[in-house]
């Protein structure tokens, strides 16, 4: 199989979509096409490190996962990074990095990661503006 087919299955698997539900196959999947190089597949790996779902939670392996799907050009990956950029997860807060990432992410034209990034851009003002008047 090469990535794409290995992401769909997985992407069946984690939502029991004509199989069985199963996030440890899924992650295996997700692992596999991760490692032919299938961007989404390195986000969605991502999100399983992020919540422990077919592994355990580790938000270093996480981060490193949206970091590399970002640099890749993934419009949630760069979201997610800039999250984590903007709210001091895992990675020590960094307002400029954040901005970065969550600017890319708004150029990006997925209409989830722009919507998202545009919420964390938000939060990321409000939170300065607070800032500003202590």
């Amino acid at each position: 199989m090469n990535g794409q087919e290995l992401f769909e299955l997985a992407i069946k698997h984690i939502y029991g979509d004509g199989v069985p539900e199963d996030n440890d196959l899924a992650f295996k999947l997700l692992m596999q096409a991760h490692d032919l190089g299938h961007i989404e597949a390195t986000y969605n790996l991502g999100i399983c490190f992020h919540y422990g779902f077919g592994t355990s939670s580790d938000l270093g392996k996480a981060f490193a996962l949206y970091l590399e799907s970002a640099k890749a050009g993934y419009g949630k990956g760069m979201e997610l990074t800039g999250r984590f950029y903007n709210r001091g997860i895992y990675v020590e807060q960094d307002s400029k990095a954040a901005e970065y990432w969550l600017t890319k992410a708004v150029e990006s034209c997925d209409p989830d990661a722009v919507e998202e990034a545009k919420k964390e851009l938000a939060f990321k003002e409000k939170c300065e503006q607070q800032e500003n008047l202590l």
